[in-house]
């Protein structure tokens, strides 16, 4: 885009009384009188005449839109080393035509200043319309990817692994059967157990949450089945417990590993039974209670360890659904940090709408240890601290940065472990690096060079499904930077998918 350039010398109406800013106002008043600009004669009401300072008039000849958003129609100060100079569209209507610059000062000056403050004014704001672009385009393909499917069942997800979970959820929703969700803190199991239950014959009765692991076990008892008049200091009233204000209806037992033995042995009897005893009554209540349970821990694990009750555990674990963990379907990091922007900017009155792809990227690579609900409180500092409307990278939480910018040597990287029981992820033919030397050695022969092609592709194969395609992850794991890491897939032929891995079999090259 080029720019014509005048520069004069400015004549206003110089009246003493009045100030600087008024003299320009008045000028400004005059300048807007007129459609367009041939040059920077200004046509003044008849009056003395002096000069007042530099003008730079810049004038876009097809009228683009890129100063559009340059000043509003008030004054606006540029920053031009002190000197006192404003800034002011001039418009055709509605669509503006041109900028102009005015320096204020008794002896008019060189204009080299005001045409290097244009120059630099300029660059930035087509380097920012530039951004502004590509961001658009980045929230179109953001948008135009919230399809349908996308929020069905209130779970906001493009994550194949995700979809196989929901689907299982609701093959089981309509029967009665216990349900054991596990997952890592934050991934979402209590949207799980709300998504069985609004699909199961329940649905028009209450689903009650309650967060076992909170329940000191003196007060286990009371709040779960509920107690009479008198039954201990404070009881001054007969009270439901949430087993009977479910009854008809699911009850979400959250973080249920945490239960005390005592508080365990209690939950069996109500599993075996379906009868509760309100604390201080000798009276069975039957309760017609689906249970879904849910833990971030490994209860088998638990059980053989003898810190759960093997009965209790096999009582819940009628139907098992896992929710993966955040790094293992980064996919859906973009569509939840639109979600997130939204409700947070409703909250707090914001407009925070713009995500870089460089901060995109930098949010996919984090592993995310707090899931989900690690990512809502990145989003929500974000949007609190922004003072645009644009996901900056420096507002980041310092810990994510930290984390992206540090090196993860491929030491620490184990081989074979990292998705043992994901059936999903493409698996690595070897145990570990050890047998990897060994079984390649013994098929390369003298060919040491070879060996190490074998070995360099399988460690760059592992890195990749083990960080679900995340390239700039899996660059960080293996040490390397992410334009080595794509020469790499290209001499080893590596086609990689984002939140799988190498979706092609691992293949000797030599049989190539």
């Amino acid at each position: 885009m080029s720019w014509t350039v005048h520069v004069g010398t400015i004549l206003h109406l110089l009246d003493p009384t009045a100030n600087p800013r008024q003299c320009l106002d008045r000028l400004w008043e005059e300048v807007e009188k007129w459609t367009s600009i041939d040059g920077i004669w200004l046509q003044c009401l008849p009056g003395h005449l002096q000069p007042s300072g530099t003008v730079l008039v810049g004038r876009c000849p097809d009228n683009a839109d890129e100063i559009a958003n340059l000043a509003s129609p008030a004054t606006a100060s540029l920053n031009t080393d002190g000197l006192p100079v404003v800034a002011r569209q001039l418009r055709d209507g509605n669509v503006p035509v041109a900028l102009i610059l005015v320096s204020h000062h008794h002896q008019p000056q060189p204009a080299g200043f005001l045409v290097d403050a244009l120059s630099r004014y300029l660059l930035d704001r087509l380097r920012l319309q530039l951004e502004a672009s590509e961001l658009a385009e980045e929230n179109h393909y953001l948008r135009s990817s919230l399809t349908p499917q996308v929020m069905q069942h209130d779970i906001l997800t493009v994550s194949g692994l995700m979809e196989t979970v929901i689907r299982s959820a609701i093959r089981t929703a309509p029967s009665n059967a216990t349900v054991l969700i596990t997952g890592e803190t934050g991934t979402g199991k209590e949207l799980l157990a709300r998504l069985v239950h609004s699909h199961s014959t329940r649905s028009h009765k209450p689903l009650v949450t309650v967060n076992a692991g909170a329940l000191a076990a003196p007060l286990l008892e009371s709040e779960l089945f509920g107690h009479v008049k008198g039954a201990y200091t404070g009881a001054d009233q007969d009270r439901k417990g949430l087993f009977e204000v479910a009854d008809g209806g699911t009850i979400f037992l959250d973080e249920v590993g945490e239960l005390s033995l005592e508080g365990q042995v209690r939950l069996l009897r109500v599993l075996q039974e379906r009868t509760i005893t309100r604390v201080g009554d000798h009276r069975c209540i039957p309760v017609d209670v689906r249970v879904i349970a849910a833990t971030h821990r490994d209860l088998s694990r638990e059980v053989a360890q003898g810190r759960f009750r093997q009965d209790l555990y096999f009582r819940l674990n009628v139907v098992s659904l896992t929710v993966p963990p955040l790094r293992q379907r980064t996919e859906d990091i973009p569509l939840l940090i639109n979600h997130f922007l939204q409700k947070c900017n409703r909250e707090n009155y914001k407009q925070v709408e713009d995500v870089p792809r460089k901060v995109l990227e930098i949010l996919q690579a984090y592993p995310w240890p707090g899931n989900v609900r690690e990512l809502e409180n990145c989003v929500q500092k974000v949007v609190v601290l922004a003072s645009g409307n644009t996901f900056h990278e420096d507002l980041i939480p310092p810990t994510i940065r930290s984390y992206i910018n540090e090196p993860h040597p491929l030491e620490h990287m184990s081989l074979g472990s990292s998705h043992s029981q994901d059936s999903s992820i493409p698996q690595n033919p070897l145990d570990n690096l050890r047998q990897a030397l060994e079984h390649y050695a013994s098929n390369a022969g003298p060919n040491i060079g070879e060996c190490f092609h074998h070995i360099e592709r399988l460690l760059i194969t592992h890195a990749l499904n083990k960080e679900r395609g995340v390239k700039l992850r899996a660059a960080k794991l293996l040490g390397i930077n992410r334009v080595t890491l794509d020469r790499k897939l290209v001499e080893f032929d590596l086609d990689v998918k984002r939140g799988i891995g190498v979706i092609e079999p691992l293949v000797d090259a030599s049989e190539s």
